[in-house]
């Protein structure tokens, strides 16, 4: 299943691509989450054993991650199970609730295409998990979240209405508090590809978001477990932009460039490099 352009969503972050067998890297992040699974099941679930929050927030971080980028949908599904199970047991921890409504997150962008309802419910409960971050403490990356998934839930006037200007404050929120964040401008721009000229989208204004986002992340050194992706992803969305603008050469080397960064990222090698053929 491929990312493609949906001009009726709004502030999108698409992250389908096609399965594959899990990473074996990710098995000791795995092993230390399923232990902390394990002992939820007992009353003492949170005795001196109990793993540290950042400690399993920089767990999911790096496992969900390494998911999306390599186009593992059951481990992603996986890290969802162990994010909600670390949310429960640590309910007041802000980033373990904001993975949580990532991990949602990315989950209703692999389902879009083919049930529209499941990822909708999705996006709903993701926001509600980066609201629950937001509230306890903010991070500009909760707000631009927040801001997609709350515009991925766009499908006509009637939800544009209701959910288009709640979008659009939260991202806002995220640009105030983050103007130098590499991907706050990644979700700006992935935003404008699927809002219309006249609403202040198109590729010309995404192009600009892009190129900007890059030079970001050429600064960009978020402290584990803070989140850390998006490098990658924003040569492959400005590949598809230049894509858009009939500038092919320009696209390959884009993709080129993000596989340079995460040579595992089947959605650039898989998909979109192969549909420029040649």
């Amino acid at each position: 299943m491929s990312r493609s352009y949906e001009p009726s969503r709004l502030a999108t972050r698409f992250s389908v691509a096609p399965s594959v067998p899990s990473a074996s890297f990710l098995l000791p992040a795995f092993a230390l989450l399923l232990a902390f699974v394990l002992q939820l099941g007992t009353p003492h679930c949170l005795a001196a054993q109990t793993p540290d929050p950042g400690e399993l927030a920089e767990r999911l971080r790096t496992g969900m991650e390494e998911a999306d980028i390599s186009g593992d949908d059951d481990t992603l599904g996986r890290m969802a199970i162990l994010a909600r199970r670390a949310v429960t047991a640590f309910p007041d921890d802000a980033l373990l609730n904001h993975y949580m409504g990532y991990a949602l997150y990315l989950r209703a962008g692999r389902t879009m295409e083919t049930d529209t309802g499941a990822a909708h419910a999705l996006l709903e409960e993701a926001g509600s998990y980066l609201e629950r971050s937001i509230e306890i403490e903010p991070i500009a990356e909760s707000h631009a979240l927040l801001s997609s998934s709350l515009g991925m839930r766009i499908d006509g006037p009637v939800s544009a209405m209701r959910l288009g200007g709640a979008s659009g404050a939260a991202m806002d929120r995220a640009k105030a508090m983050g103007p130098g964040n590499p991907r706050v401008r990644l979700l700006e721009g992935i935003s404008a590809v699927h809002t219309p000229k006249t609403f202040g989208g198109g590729h010309e204004v995404a192009l600009e978001h892009f190129l900007a986002a890059i030079e970001l992340f050429a600064e960009d050194a978020p402290q584990p477990p803070l989140p850390a992706w998006g490098h990658a992803e924003t040569y492959a969305w400005l590949g598809q932009t230049h894509v858009a603008l009939g500038q092919v050469e320009a696209a390959r080397t884009a993709y080129e460039r993000a596989l340079e960064l995460e040579p595992g990222y089947v959605w650039v090698r898989e998909v979109l490099l192969r549909a420029l053929g040649g």
